[in-house]
């Protein structure tokens, strides 16, 4: 049997290639002529981790995840793994020194008390990181943090208590606790004290693990004799609002653990109810910021109503405001829902958030549909002239700040521009001319767009960089790169790419708040273009699907609830029947959502029954009257990029259809062409055909 190296790392990684390159590149350096291996536990990363350690760094033992874990899970795997006397716990986001290894090895076997060592942690701009050491988060330490008290009295050992902030940073100290993201645990410690809770997903395990190795009476120090850098939640700060609902879960699982029964009920809902708002605020003020036109446009819509009713009536005169709010403020609420509703039918703010023609087209459909409103409701009928005036001054207050916009865009080296609204964009393609349009879209103080990867056919460049750019895993992995990303646009380029797999991964996506835009061998060669987009020599062509528009979305959806209604209520008592007497002909069948997912849904061999069970779901939103085969044509694993209907395009057209290929052409054309119309013509030929 081989001796045990002195050293065992471990790393849990998901989606941070980069910090993990310079990572394990600082640890190998660190690490230097002490026996040692490093484990990298990855969780089902999606840009090209995997790859790049069996590349760069073979002899990293690499374990693989076929799903995200956790950060408690993974840890565990690793540690299991480990065969070191030493265990070290380190985030991939972290860079260590050349001596930290060294010193922490020294100075564990000159403390043979110590269970876990940590050293100083630094922020990437150098500055002490809080985060070093802190206590055990009891209910009162808890409460001071979440009230701000720590923050504004750090030298205080009450209200400073949760960081330790009374500590000298450059003092070895023993703590109740240190950061997960780096520390060094004794093998015996290990032994006597278990692993990590798995209860966790992610978040307060190291805090809980550092309770349970103090309850086994080992010292955990701190030791700020060397330090490493930790960008801090490279994997994980993508969505603030998860952040703080997974940070906050995880501090209330501990309480609940560990102080349940040592405080009263009164004060744990005090803690709850803090978390709570916390979660709230957080998620308003994300809701503002990705919101941000819409609210701006509403406040001038509504303040120009406001002005108009003042120019009409006289805003100065008495009673004024007392009168607008009791008798005509619901005007401004109906003018809101019919904008906004305007809004969805242009697409005005996934698509055209920037459009002067679409915002005027939104204004004049609203005027009119409020003007026409004001001679069938009585309530409604004011001035038109409010109206009128009301139209004019929302269209130029809306088009002046969107021509700002646009004209700081066309800056091209105006940072500001870009940063309010990034193009944060992932290139699909191969072949000639591919490189030329990488280096095009690589500049984003040029053109706009910060290109965040790259998807190739050849699998083999998953992992390397083409001019300086990441390639990413293939299609199969878009949707969750697009969300750790936040992409917004996708850039197909038609060199390398058939048009049927750009609508195919368009509709696989089908994300409205995506732009997609194509890369054309010839221009006359597109389908669906709108708009064409000049970067250099490069021309970027719009590309749209018809399914994936928000107003016909909303126009599906409300067809379905609308039709299954009428169909099941006025007949409960006959269905209720029906059921009960074709109950025992039920039996359950497996089918594939929208996004391939598997779900299992009730079915019968009796039509009746089968059609209020496909009914009800169609109420619960599983199925549409018109979509995707519910059952397969041809044996073969097919994935529709819509849910499943009772009847479809690809249904009316069996006959028709002789392959795979054809199926794909019937498939497509219902992507590109899907509105209200073309789903009742498909239901109108179901029923002429069936009688």
């Amino acid at each position: 049997m081989s001796v045990p190296p002195e050293i065992s790392v471990i790393i849990v990684n998901y989606n941070v290639r980069e910090f993990l390159y310079q990572c394990i590149r600082s640890i190998e350096k660190s690490l230097g002529r002490i026996t040692h291996e490093i484990i990298v536990i990855d969780n089902a990363s999606v840009d090209g981790s995997v790859e790049m350690v069996r590349r760069e760094f073979p002899a990293v033992r690499l374990h693989i995840n076929d799903r995200n874990t956790g950060f408690a899970v993974a840890n565990n795997i690793g540690m299991k793994q480990a065969r070191g006397n030493y265990l070290v716990l380190i985030n991939p986001d972290t860079i260590v020194r050349e001596d930290t290894f060294t010193i922490l090895l020294d100075f564990m076997n000159s403390h043979p008390d110590a269970g876990v060592a940590a050293s100083k942690i630094l922020n990437p701009d150098g500055s002490f990181s809080v985060d070093s050491r802190h206590s055990i988060p009891t209910p009162a330490t808890a409460f001071w943090k979440l009230i701000g008290l720590n923050r504004l009295f750090p030298r205080s050992r009450v209200f400073g208590r949760y960081n330790m902030t009374y500590l000298d940073q450059d003092e070895i100290n023993t703590v109740d606790a240190v950061s997960g993201s780096f520390m060094m645990v004794r093998r015996e410690t290990c032994e006597t004290t278990g692993f990590l809770d798995e209860d966790y997903f992610m978040y307060c395990e190291d805090i809980d693990y550092c309770y349970r190795i103090n309850q086994q009476g080992w010292k955990i120090y701190y030791v700020p004799e060397t330090s490493i850098i930790h960008y801090k939640g490279e994997s994980t700060k993508k969505d603030n609002l998860d952040y703080v609902i997974n940070f906050n879960k995880s501090l209330y699982l501990f309480y609940r653990k560990h102080f349940h029964h040592n405080y009263l009920s009164l004060f744990r809902w005090v803690i709850l109810a803090g978390v709570l708002l916390r979660a709230v605020v957080v998620y308003i003020k994300n809701l503002v910021r990705s919101n941000l036109a819409v609210l701006l446009d509403l406040l001038i819509l509504n303040g120009s109503l406001f002005a108009s009713f003042g120019v009409r009536f006289g805003i100065e005169s008495d009673g004024f405001l007392s009168s607008y709010l009791h008798r005509y403020i619901f005007i401004n609420l109906i003018a809101s829902a019919v904008y906004l509703f305007s809004a969805l039918f242009l697409d005005l703010y996934n698509r055209y958030r920037l459009s002067l023609a679409q915002v005027f087209k939104a204004n004049i459909l609203t005027a009119g549909i409020i003007a026409a409103l004001t001679f069938f409701i009585r309530q409604l009928a004011f001035s038109r002239i409010v109206i009128l005036i009301s139209a004019v001054i929302s269209i130029i207050l809306m088009v002046v700040w969107r021509a700002l916009v646009r004209r700081m865009s066309s800056s091209r080296k105006n940072v500001f521009s870009l940063q309010l609204f990034p193009k944060r964009a992932i290139l699909i393609g191969s072949g000639s001319g591919f490189e030329r349009l990488i280096g095009v879209l690589k500049n984003p103080l040029a053109y706009g767009y910060d290109l965040r990867g790259i998807v190739t056919p050849q699998n083999e460049n998953i992992g390397k960089t083409i001019l300086g750019i990441p390639v990413v895993p293939g299609i199969e992995n878009l949707n969750e790169y697009i969300r750790l990303e936040k992409i917004n646009q996708v850039i197909f380029s038609s060199h390398g790419t058939s048009y049927e797999t750009i609508f195919r991964i368009i509709s696989r996506i089908n994300n409205p708040r995506i732009e997609f835009k194509i890369v054309p061998e010839k221009l006359d060669a597109i389908i669906g273009k709108s708009s064409v987009e000049g970067l250099a020599d490069i021309s970027l062509l719009d590309v749209d699907v018809a399914i994936g528009k928000g107003f016909n979305r909303f126009n599906k959806r409300l067809f379905d609830l609308g039709l299954s209604f009428i169909l099941l209520i006025p007949g409960a008592p006959l269905w209720l029947i029906v059921l009960l007497t074709g109950a025992g002909k039920i039996y359950e069948r497996e089918i594939r959502d929208k996004e391939g997912k598997s779900v299992k849904i009730k079915r019968s061999r009796n039509k009746l029954t089968d059609l209020v069970l496909l009914l009800s779901y169609i109420v619960i939103g599983k199925v549409s009257f018109v979509g995707a085969p519910l059952d397969p044509i041809f044996e073969r694993a097919r994935v529709y990029s819509y849910k499943p209907g009772l009847t479809g395009i690809v249904q009316i057209n069996h006959n028709k259809i002789n392959s795979a290929q054809d199926e794909d052409l019937y498939d497509l054309y219902y992507l590109k062409n899907q509105n209200f119309w073309l789903d009742l013509e498909i239901l109108y030929k179901t029923i002429v055909m069936t009688r």
